[in-house]
């Protein structure tokens, strides 16, 4: 959690499964198991050995255990080594670490410079040059 944040913090332990949704604005530690929809407002940690099976969307995202389902961060998505996501990633900022497994796309919404987006631009001068040849 952000030092001066107000907001507080739970944990849902390694033989504690949870069904249902899970609502907050603090942050989360998930060692044991989730089956439902989870919406925070900050850190969702999903650590080794956790689980959550259900769509999730909060401020950050850190994933060492499983998440299957999709995923909304507003900051930033880390997946570490061991870490298993199966879905989607919509977030600022995604890093995957080597070990971590992931099976769907990932949707950012980043500013290209733009030398890359004008018309004059190497993607458009890669076209011109494609059409050129032969």
């Amino acid at each position: 959690m952000k030092q001066g944040s107000t907001a507080s913090s739970g944990s849902i332990g390694r033989s504690t499964r949870v069904v249902g949704r899970i609502t907050g604005d603090g942050d989360l530690v998930v060692e044991g198991r989730i089956e439902g929809d989870v919406t925070l407002g900050g850190h969702l940690h999903v650590a080794a050995g956790g689980v959550v099976a259900a769509p999730v969307s909060a401020a950050d995202v850190t994933l060492e255990g499983t998440i299957d389902g999709d995923l909304v961060a507003s900051g930033s998505v880390v997946l570490r080594e061991g870490a298993r996501l199966r879905g989607a990633i919509r977030a600022g900022k995604v890093g995957l670490e080597d070990g971590a497994r992931f099976s769907g796309k990932i949707e950012m919404d980043v500013e290209l410079p733009r030398e890359l987006t004008s018309p004059s631009g190497p993607a458009a001068q890669a076209k011109t040059n494609t059409r050129n040849k032969g």
